[in-house]
């Protein structure tokens, strides 16, 4: 059973600046500063009414199986999808991450196309309103990437504060949890900061 998988997620990456801190003495409060500006917090009310949670996990990923389908060939679904980065390899976008050129994919992606689909299908909301609601969900799910992001606009180096400069896919974390900042598996949802992982 998960007991708030922000401030789980938030302690272990505080144990990884903790420890960066020990090692390069960088202590600034910058982090914190990061995070309350660009980081939503869990329990955060949404457009499409569900609050900001990784239980929501689970149904983001069916609805790429259920969903996805049927809202692919809508130009909204490719638009939205070709403005965001993926936050696993950000060198490809959000429509098309680095595995899915061989054929696979991962769940943090599969999660955001599913809720794309579900935006589409569901509320009819335009490209430009899919996009930013799908951004908002990646940075409440992978925290560490958009923190590291903000850094590197500011011309400072993750690795001072504890944080990668790449993406997980590249540092082989595939089959790691969303929540230690993988990519949640690359066929069922590998994720035990929730109560439920079925799909």
């Amino acid at each position: 059973m998960r007991n708030g998988s922000m401030k789980w997620r938030l302690a272990v990456i505080g144990v990884i600046l903790g420890l960066t801190v020990v090692a390069f003495g960088q202590n600034d409060g910058l982090i914190d500063e990061i995070e309350s500006r660009v980081i939503p917090a869990e329990g955060m009310e949404t457009a499409y009414g569900i609050p900001l949670s990784l239980e929501s996990l689970p149904i983001f990923v069916g609805w790429w199986y259920t969903l996805v389908p049927r809202a692919e060939s809508d130009p909204r679904y490719y638009d939205a999808l070709t403005s965001l980065v993926a936050p696993c390899c950000d060198d490809n976008t959000a429509f098309q991450c680095c595995c899915e050129k061989s054929g696979q994919s991962c769940n943090i992606i599969r999660s955001g196309k599913g809720l794309a689909a579900h935006l589409i299908l569901e509320f009819d909301f335009s490209a430009t309103q899919i996009a930013a609601i799908v951004e908002e969900w990646f940075r409440f799910a992978r925290p560490d990437y958009f923190i590291a992001a903000e850094l590197l606009s500011m011309r400072k180096s993750p690795i001072t504060y504890g944080l990668p400069t790449r993406g997980s896919c590249y540092r082989g974390m595939c089959n790691t949890p969303i929540s230690e900042g993988g990519c949640g598996g690359m066929k069922e949802l590998i994720e035990p900061a929730i109560s439920s992982s079925d799909t």
